[in-house]
């Protein structure tokens, strides 16, 4: 619980005599590689913190698998529009390696909401940067070079190119296999 305890103090401020009220709605879990957290069309029961591995959001495009993102270690993950709006998921979400995390369920969480009465200014923290996150996402995909995106990808999640499958790397930076294994031997050159 040590890592969600620092997340939380760290990217949300939530003071430490909240924490353990905090702390005290999330469950253990784990997912083996290749099974899902959730399925698109499902409702999202779970916000999970990942403690290890790696979890990828993608969706299916005709006949291609595209990866919109992966999370690893240290981050927090949902379907947003799935947990907290109710809707039915857009996405898959889906071990691609084993998974330990902590989570806390849609129903819990609402509880939690409850008990800590500022819980709101807390939530809305935590909605701005992954916000921001997005916009950056974005802002990369319109107006960066694919060379430039993987630099950027590198740069903030170098981890990531020695653990995950190359091909998903290069779908969710928005490039073919080929195209990345090009930018890397000309950057490793």
């Amino acid at each position: 619980m040590s890592d969600l305890r620092i997340f939380l103090k760290h990217h949300l401020d939530i003071p430490d005599s909240l924490i353990p009220t905090v702390v005290s709605f999330y469950q253990a879990g784990s997912l083996s590689k290749d099974d899902f957290l959730l399925k698109k069309g499902q409702y999202g029961q779970k916000l999970c913190y990942i403690q290890e591995g790696y979890l990828r959001f993608f969706s299916y495009a005709d006949t291609k698998t595209i990866t919109h993102w992966i999370f690893g270690g240290g981050q927090l993950v949902t379907d947003l529009s799935s947990f907290y709006l109710r809707e039915p998921a857009k996405w898959n979400i889906q071990a691609i390696t084993d998974v330990k995390m902590l989570f806390i369920t849609y129903d819990d969480y609402q509880k939690l909401r409850q008990e800590i009465q500022q819980w709101d200014a807390y939530e809305k923290r935590l909605l701005v940067k992954l916000m921001s996150s997005l916009e950056n996402r974005v802002y990369a995909f319109l107006s960066m070079s694919a060379e430039e995106r993987y630099q950027y990808l590198f740069e903030a999640h170098h981890e990531i190119f020695n653990e995950l499958p190359l091909n998903y790397l290069a779908s969710m930076l928005g490039m073919t296999p080929e195209t990345l294994s090009r930018i890397r031997r000309k950057i490793n050159s």
